[in-house]
């Protein structure tokens, strides 16, 4: 069967997209995603026995470029014709379309996705690195100990964090000590089935002041503020290298929710 290789997806190809991997995703719950914004995307398909002419989604490989010569990869073949052939194939073509490139599989930790981690070790692909979700719930009993009182005088912050009208918005703080800057971070609000959540962004003190405790006096200022004003749940992503601030993240109540293990072929 031909692979068809694509830059620009028509509106019936997202069409066709989304019910796969919808499709996938019923049969094999797991935390994975296409993104929209990928920069090729390659395709297996067949007639339908349905329609006269139409075609069906067999697989898709998306790529999108995360750094030179390094393409992230997302792949998914449909339920029913699993372990013939449709990835292997999709991934040499991809191959011979950028042969001195390499390709990356973020695989989540999780048993729905122990068969594509089986597939990638097959391959001969070998663990990069590691990227870990970590989540605090402001009704949490983690929140409850942590912020029922401040354990010391409180930053000042640079501006007001939270403005429902900028909803998706990345928006830069800056938190003060005698007037000077000891630690920052950017965020973005989502608003999503009546719930809002906010994303920690690039949290960083600089270096001559670490290890004197402004990191978590910053987020134990920074979350109640964004609290009162209506935030029910505080996301961020580390490296699994980034010990450090594991262990700070963890010391304001984060925990780790998901991880993502990425493999390199």
């Amino acid at each position: 069967m031909p692979i068809k290789i694509e830059t620009v997806l028509s509106s019936p190809r997202k069409l066709q997209l989304e019910s796969l991997v919808s499709l996938c995703l019923k049969a094999f719950p797991a935390p994975l995603s296409v993104p929209a914004d990928g920069d090729v995307y390659f395709f297996m398909e067949e007639l339908s026995p349905l329609e006269n002419g139409s075609t069906e989604l067999l697989g898709l490989l998306a790529l999108y470029e995360s750094e030179e010569h390094v393409w992230e990869c997302s792949a998914f073949t449909r339920p029913d014709k699993r372990q013939t052939g449709i990835f292997s194939a999709l991934l040499d073509a991809a191959e011979k379309a950028y042969p001195d490139d390499q390709f990356s599989f973020p695989v989540p930790d999780s048993k729905e996705c122990l068969p594509a981690l089986k597939t990638l070790e097959a391959l001969g692909a070998e663990l990069w690195y590691q990227e870990h979700l970590m989540t605090l719930e402001a009704d949490s009993p983690a929140w409850n100990l942590l912020f029922a009182t401040p354990g010391s005088p409180l930053l000042e912050l640079s501006r007001e964090p939270y403005n429902l009208a900028e909803e998706g918005d990345s928006h830069l703080i800056h938190a003060f000590s005698g007037g000077l800057s000891v630690a920052s971070c950017a965020l973005t609000i989502t608003c999503q089935n009546g719930r809002t959540s906010c994303c920690l962004h690039h949290v960083f003190v600089p270096e001559p002041l670490r290890n004197r405790g402004y990191g978590t006096l910053f987020l134990k200022t920074l979350l109640p503020q964004l609290k009162q004003q209506g935030i029910s749940c505080f996301l961020l992503q580390v490296s699994g290298s980034n010990l450090p601030a594991i262990a700070l993240y963890k010391k304001t109540g984060f925990r780790i929710t998901e991880t993502l293990s990425y493999y390199l072929y």
